[in-house]
């Protein structure tokens, strides 16, 4: 028959001051439940869900530190094999489990969570917790089995009750239990011995039944006191005590450890508080809500685990509150005194150094070898890298370049009313101006030329490109965006570009190639200008040896003429 052990322990210890807030009265959730059922075989965990679910997490951490985690779905049992990834058997030792159970939530109910996390909605939670669709708890369970040579052993089976029985008589002890109380005082001078189990307090009965327990303190108060009676100069002296519960009429039911001397309650722990709240392993590791922590402080909580900076103002400072949050959308730094704004937030999924500084104090983002001041390196095929900077009011947005070094030059880049200007403060006007319709002025345009900068030299023709300006459509014309009043005069990108082919594209005339034409065109016209004036040098010199043979005969007809 194989051994059985129930393993359902109440979750999430809350503890009172530094570490959690203490609910109200009036927010105080109710006790967590049973919400499995573990099985030990000698290979494995059976695990009987004892509420509904959608998924099942179970998560084993060996004495060696090896950690094991699967997901099933849901299902009416699982089978957890003791073994880690590669399938080996977990080393002999202690192993603990924690079952976490998902809860089953409809479609709808999921996508309003989610809707509700995104605008900062944290009512909307505590309201379905009201209603019972979401557990006020995580449903979550945990435990540990022995591993022996490779075989699981169940750490109940082997547990049993205290209980009495007749003792030898040289040992001088009661066989029997005492009936009755002693009404007086007593007063013992040695040590004293108690067999079996100890009761002190008013209600304890003369025939109390003791279970497991071996010291019980009962009655309306429960205090244990530590009263120190040190004298001697450097020993210590302070009082301590442990305390169960108010003593006061609606007062708390916690368990306290208190500086007695100082009168301040030191530590407490909240009853109805789930089990696993602060839990520290064998390896010094601190788990808040898990029992098998795998780091050195490991929190888990159902709903946005997070981390309180309170500065509260007593010594003297002003209050300020910060949270440090994450879940499944954010990590995020949360000012809680000004609004619940968050001012740093990453979401699941970012790369890695997606921010980084270095050493240099040199910052990356998307690189960790960044080599500026500030260093953006992105790789993005679907969408737009770089920086962008964003002004919500209706102010300019300005980024200024100054030197620190008594030089004393300064630029400002300025993002007003959509246009952007590059200034020079030296000069008080503005160097470049381009304005939200692409028109750009500047005081002058300097472009590159520079034939080492340049390759694959063709010769022109440049009758056939003054032929092609010639034909080349010029019309008036206006842009959409600028309005009638405002007119250009030019060809259109098409047809500049179906006659030259140069440029981009058939959408954009560079400067560079519309003057470049027309200093073609001009050459061309040059040689046709060169070419017609020689043609009409050499027809003048034909005609002047005609008029000098014309004069000639002239001059001899009338030499004749007078003889």
């Amino acid at each position: 028959m194989r051994s059985v052990a129930r393993l359902a322990l109440p979750l999430v210890l809350v503890l009172a001051g530094a570490l959690f807030l203490l609910p109200t009265a009036a927010s105080a959730a109710p006790a967590a439940g049973d919400y499995v059922d573990v099985f030990v075989e000698p290979d494995a965990l059976i695990i009987r869900p004892l509420v509904e679910h959608s998924q099942i997490i179970v998560t084993l951490r060996a004495s060696d530190g090896c950690v094991v985690t699967r997901t099933f779905e849901r299902s009416g049992q699982v089978v957890m094999p003791l073994v880690d990834d590669e399938g080996k058997v977990l080393r002999d030792g202690n192993v603990g489990w924690e079952v976490i159970l998902d809860p089953e939530l409809s479609r709808d109910v999921q996508a309003a969570l989610a809707q509700a996390r995104k605008v900062g909605d944290s009512k909307f939670a505590i309201q379905l917790k009201d209603e019972g669709i979401l557990p006020w708890f995580p449903q979550v369970e945990s435990g540990g089995v022995l591993i022996s040579k490779g075989v699981a052993i169940d750490p109940t089976s082997g547990n049993e009750d205290r209980v009495g029985g007749t003792q030898d008589a040289s040992r001088n002890v009661l066989t029997e239990p005492a009936v009755g109380f002693l009404e007086e005082e007593q007063t013992i001078s040695g040590d004293l011995t108690v067999y079996n189990s100890l009761c002190v307090g008013f209600d304890c009965l003369a025939n109390e039944s003791y279970g497991s327990d071996t010291i019980r303190l009962k009655e309306n108060n429960l205090r244990i006191h530590f009263n120190d009676t040190s004298v001697a100069a450097s020993f210590p002296t302070t009082d301590w005590r442990i305390e169960a519960n108010s003593s006061s009429n609606g007062g708390g039911s916690y368990l306290s450890f208190v500086d007695a001397s100082a009168g301040r309650r030191v530590f407490s722990v909240e009853a109805n508080a789930p089990s696993n709240a602060l839990y520290v392993d064998d390896g010094g590791r601190v788990g808040v809500g898990t029992s098998i922590p795998v780091m050195e402080l490991h929190v888990i909580n159902g709903d946005s685990p997070g981390l309180r900076l309170e500065q509260d103002g007593s010594s003297g400072f002003g209050p300020q509150t910060w949270d440090v949050v994450g879940n499944e959308t954010n990590f995020f730094v949360r000012d809680a005194t000004n609004g619940s704004s968050l001012p740093f937030r990453i979401r699941p999924g970012a790369s890695s150094s997606a921010i980084f500084i270095d050493v240099d104090n040199d910052i990356g983002f998307g690189t960790a070898s960044p080599d500026a001041s500030l260093h953006v390196l992105t790789n993005q095929s679907s969408n737009f890298g770089g920086l962008r900077v964003e002004n919500s009011g209706t102010g300019n947005i300005q980024t200024q370049f100054a030197s620190t070094d008594g030089v004393g030059w300064e630029w400002r880049q300025t993002f007003r009313s959509g246009d952007l200007i590059f200034d020079s403060q030296e000069d008080g006007a503005n160097e470049l101006e381009l304005d939200i319709n692409g028109e750009l002025t500047v005081v002058s345009l300097v472009e590159t030329s520079d034939r080492a900068m340049k390759e694959n030299f063709q010769p022109i023709n440049r009758r056939e490109v003054l032929s092609k300006i010639v034909d080349l459509p010029i019309t008036r014309w206006n842009y959409i965006n600028q309005g009638a009043e405002i007119e250009h005069l030019g060809p259109m990108a098409q047809d500049f570009y179906g006659a030259f082919g140069v440029g981009p594209d058939d959408k954009h005339i560079p400067t560079r190639d519309a003057a470049s034409v027309a200093l073609v065109g001009v050459q061309a016209l040059y040689e046709l200008q060169q070419e017609s004036l020689g043609a009409l040098q050499a027809e003048n010199q034909e005609l002047k040896a005609a008029n000098a043979e014309l004069l000639k005969r002239l001059e001899a007809l009338e030499a004749k003429l007078a003889e």
